[in-house]
């Protein structure tokens, strides 16, 4: 709820390459929760707070999380306004499903853009998924706002992630070549915070810039 403070922020070791570093802050932004970023280069420099070497990892006074879903829904959770977890099972199952095709296939694929060997067959067809979804949405409730799930929800976010690197590597044309995808994309960068504080949570995604100077911004907004 706008006006709500939390009390300190909280601390995310990422990268500016790393799309799920982008994620993590995308959520913090739409919650209303203040990130303080901490650079990393590899996951080695976080093993002692997780055993597997997993990065993004976020530390929350004494609690510690690490895995970008699990991140992501604590975020979700810790921060303000409502979940962007659909309550509806069947939409709740659509926001998995998109979730599942931008982690698994689109992401990898945006990631190697950056070195310049993306698989554009791969990325035409998720984008042609997405394309179909958001022009004949199977449930009228999907059919009722411009974002995946109809309502912003955390598809919209694995989905904007990687759009944003596709498009710092110039491959923007994925978005633009597809209507509604591109009404979608634009309504993104436009969306308000979930948690009603006066910030566009996509302007806290990595840009090109802080990619290739390897610099990570905060995320500023509630903490006095």
């Amino acid at each position: 709820m706008i006006g709500d403070k939390l009390a300190s922020a909280m601390q995310l070791y990422g990268n500016p390459s790393c799309i799920d570093t982008a994620k993590c802050l995308q959520t913090a932004g739409e919650k209303g929760v203040d990130i303080e970023a901490m650079l990393i280069n590899s996951g080695d420099e976080v093993k002692a707070d997780s055993p597997l070497s997993s990065a993004p990892l976020l530390k929350d006074q004494n609690n510690t999380v690490y895995g970008t879903y699990a991140i992501m829904s604590y975020l979700d959770d810790k921060g303000f306004g409502p979940s962007l977890v659909p309550r509806n099972g069947v939409i709740r199952a659509v926001m998995y499903q998109y979730a599942h095709i931008a982690t698994d296939h689109v992401q990898p694929q945006a990631a190697a853009s950056l070195k310049g060997s993306a698989d554009e067959s791969i990325l035409n067809t998720a984008f042609d998924l997405l394309e179909n979804l958001l022009t004949n949405p199977p449930d009228p409730k999907l059919g009722k706002g411009v974002f995946i799930c109809g309502e912003f929800s955390l598809a919209d976010i694995h989905w904007m992630s990687c759009v944003n690197v596709l498009e710092a590597t110039g491959n923007g044309g994925l978005v633009s070549s597809r209507a509604k995808t591109s009404e979608w994309c634009a309504a993104v960068k436009d969306h308000d915070s979930t948690s009603k504080e006066a910030v566009k949570p996509y302007t806290f995604l990595p840009t090109k810039e802080e990619m290739d100077s390897n610099t990570l911004r905060n995320v500023g907004i509630n903490v006095v």
